[in-house]
């Protein structure tokens, strides 16, 4: 199994105050005014958690307060969690962890960029064509003039497959949590995991939508097309979604 998110390695110092005991008192000489004394705690003093490593991933705002969805494993045991688009950078808490499925919601003080739309009728079959990609790589496509679609629906397995949309993807890390659009531009899941070469599961519209309402997010729905029909949908992509990090110790 590939999580598909970046990590990296990074330090930070600590400073440490040692101090010393007095001087002891010398007993020939002239007795004289004792000195007030300073007490001083023996204990160290509590240190700032030490970041150590930090993961990354994507996530997609969800309405237009801030609420944002993605993995669950690309926001779990954070230190911090810090989300950045088009330059703006800001922090982030995680609302809810799903118990049943790779996924999480997040918040952050306010919307940057525009809510995604979920289709109120989940209808996607084998081979219809599908975009999906980290939001890193959103730029570059966006400057080439955008993607159409780069992915398709795959059959299903079954089994531990069921509530997951499987799709046939060359997608790589740092695309845990990024939203997968149909050709309306909707959201038809949320990127979790590879499992084989070139297969993708994603948490299904419907198990995504049903997390968001169980924790308050109010849903947009709709089954009209959110673009137009020979529109871009690496821009729809880059207008709902964000780089999302994980500061571990």
């Amino acid at each position: 199994m590939t999580f598909l998110m970046t990590r990296h390695l990074i330090l930070l110092g600590g400073v440490f105050t040692l101090f010393a005991s007095p001087a002891s008192a010398q007993f020939w000489m002239p007795a004289r005014t004792p000195e007030p004394v300073v007490s001083q705690p023996l204990s160290r003093p509590p240190e700032a958690a030490t970041v150590r490593r930090e993961k990354t991933g994507t996530a997609f705002f969800v309405d237009g307060a801030g609420a944002m969805l993605t993995a669950r494993h690309a926001v779990e045991d954070c230190l911090r969690v810090v989300v950045a688009k088009e330059g703006r950078v800001v922090a982030a808490r995680v609302v809810a962890l799903s118990s049943r499925f790779d996924i999480a919601l997040i918040k952050v003080p306010k919307t940057l960029g525009i809510a995604a739309v979920f289709p109120r009728n989940v209808t996607t079959s084998a081979n219809d064509l599908l975009f999906v990609a980290a939001y890193d790589k959103l730029p570059e496509t966006v400057s080439r003039g955008g993607t159409f679609a780069n992915a398709t629906v795959a059959p299903s397995f079954g089994g531990g497959e069921a509530g997951y949309l499987a799709i046939d993807s060359n997608v790589t890390f740092g695309a845990s949590g990024a939203p997968v659009l149909d050709s309306r531009g909707l959201v038809e899941g949320v990127i979790s995991r590879r499992t084989m070469i070139n297969r993708v599961l994603a948490v299904g519209a419907a198990e995504a939508k049903a997390f968001l309402v169980g924790n308050g997010v109010r849903v947009e729905e709709d089954d009209r097309p959110q673009i137009a029909g020979n529109a871009s949908r690496a821009n729809r992509a880059a207008s709902i979604s964000a780089r999302v990090t994980c500061l571990q110790n």
